[in-house]
């Protein structure tokens, strides 16, 4: 029955308080959650394989990059809480090879599962269903700590991220449903798992969007969502979708959802990538047309100048005209938009010549200066710099193409170069081979 492991969880406030101050031990190296993990291979054949790798063998790239995976072992401030200090100890320190005590507090977590589903149903907006669902958590986590390795750890892992989802502890979910994935990354719940990991990211960024708009913002901790970094951590879990499950039915929703994550955070070359990114991988995504606009837009705000690379203009350049080829038909609603952008891109990039060609004409390189002028000329005859050009090659006309020496003197000072003497001397045939 329930009740007989309930009294074994029901752990004295100071007993809580002695167990929090020990966590506070390894707290440093699990709390933060910050380092890496790299996705486990089936190994010898075992069906149920867990990753090797150390922290050590994590590449630089892997531990600094921030939509990176992460540690699916770390601790958040709410393992902590004294409801649930108890548990988290118990389930770090269990030996995981318990198979009876496992089975028990399985069967355990399922009546509270139960139960919290049928409150819910019941009571959709009521609370009582959370607290079955959190004790059905409790013991789902103590099932799969005391019997690692295992199917009955897979299952468990899925319904203590499902029992959190539904407890509102959306920050611990998350972490239960990536470690049920790093762990076991063939598994039958992959697709509602991802589907509650999709949801949780919209959610936060939802959140994000609205603390912007708050006069005054508090941060306080919440199970719900992250203490800081809503949007960011919202965007690593939408990029870890993606990557867990790249052919999953939610790999192209997560990657256009983050590309717009990207957009709304004016971080536009991330942007233009996640789009990009979508195009190449999923062509039969239904969210294809609008990636191509949206990455068109990406790309044109990432550019910031005449003193910068040219690269987001060619790209912008060239994916426009990819749009025209390829939606005939969608384009007619964009059509004002795409012959803008394909004017503006013409005039910033002869503007980039013509810029090089003053510059050149300012330095007295006069051939230099002709030479760009007349691509200019030749590559952007419809922009609005045509006429100019043609007045800057009439003044280039009799001057000296190369600038004055005016220390002719020094340069006299040193050899002049000569060409280089052949190794071999020159001869026939017959004398080289003696």
């Amino acid at each position: 029955m329930v009740s007989r492991r309930l009294g074994s969880t029901n752990i004295s406030s100071a007993w809580r308080l002695v167990a929090s101050l020990s966590l506070l031990l390894f707290v440093a190296s699990s709390f933060c959650g910050c380092q890496s993990v790299r996705k486990p291979q089936l190994d010898g054949g075992k069906l149920f394989s867990k990753s090797t790798k150390k922290k050590s063998d994590l590449s630089t790239d892997d531990v600094l990059d921030p939509l990176g995976a992460r540690n699916v072992n770390r601790l958040v401030i709410h393992d902590l809480a004294p409801s649930q200090v108890g548990t988290t100890m118990r389930a770090k320190f269990a030996k995981g090879n318990n198979e009876a005590a496992a089975r028990g507090y399985y069967e355990d977590g399922m009546e509270f599962y139960k139960k919290g589903l049928q409150l819910r149903e019941q009571n959709p907006d009521g609370s009582e269903h959370i607290k079955a669902f959190e004790q059905a958590a409790k013991q789902f986590r103590l099932a799969g700590a005391n019997w690692q390795d295992s199917a009955l750890e897979q299952d468990a892992l899925f319904y203590e991220g499902e029992s959190l989802f539904f407890a509102n502890r959306y920050l611990q979910a998350n972490r239960t449903y990536e470690k049920l994935i790093g762990e076991y990354s063939s598994t039958r719940y992959m697709d509602l798992a991802q589907a509650r990991r999709f949801a949780m990211a919209q959610y936060w960024l939802a959140l994000a969007r609205d603390n912007k708009k708050a006069v005054v913002r508090i941060p306080h901790p919440h199970p719900s969502r992250p203490t800081m970094g809503l949007a960011s951590e919202a965007r690593r879990v939408l990029n870890r979708i993606r990557l867990d499950d790249p052919t999953g039915k939610l790999a192209d929703d997560a990657t256009m959802a983050l590309g717009n994550a990207f957009f709304e955070a004016a971080m536009y070359q991330d942007a233009a990538d996640a789009y990009e990114d979508l195009r190449r991988n999923y062509p039969a995504s239904e969210h294809m047309f609008r990636a191509h606009i949206l990455e068109l837009k990406a790309l044109m705000n990432s550019y910031h100048g005449e003193s910068y690379h040219d690269e987001p203009l060619v790209r912008a350049d060239k994916l426009l005209r990819q749009i025209v080829r390829q939606f005939p038909n969608e384009i007619a609603s964009e059509r004002p938009y795409l012959e803008k952008e394909a004017a503006a891109i013409r005039n910033l990039l002869a503007n980039r010549d013509y810029t090089l060609a003053q510059y050149y004409e300012r330095r007295g390189e006069n051939r230099a200066a002709a030479i760009m002028y007349e691509q200019v000329a030749r590559d952007y005859s419809n922009s609005a710099l045509a006429q100019e050009v043609d007045v800057r090659l009439a003044s280039l006309e009799g001057k000296d193409p190369h600038p004055p020496q005016y220390a002719q003197w020094l340069v006299d000072i040193f050899p002049k170069s000569e060409a280089s003497r052949p190794l071999i001397a020159a001869g026939s045939r017959e004398s080289m081979a003696r």
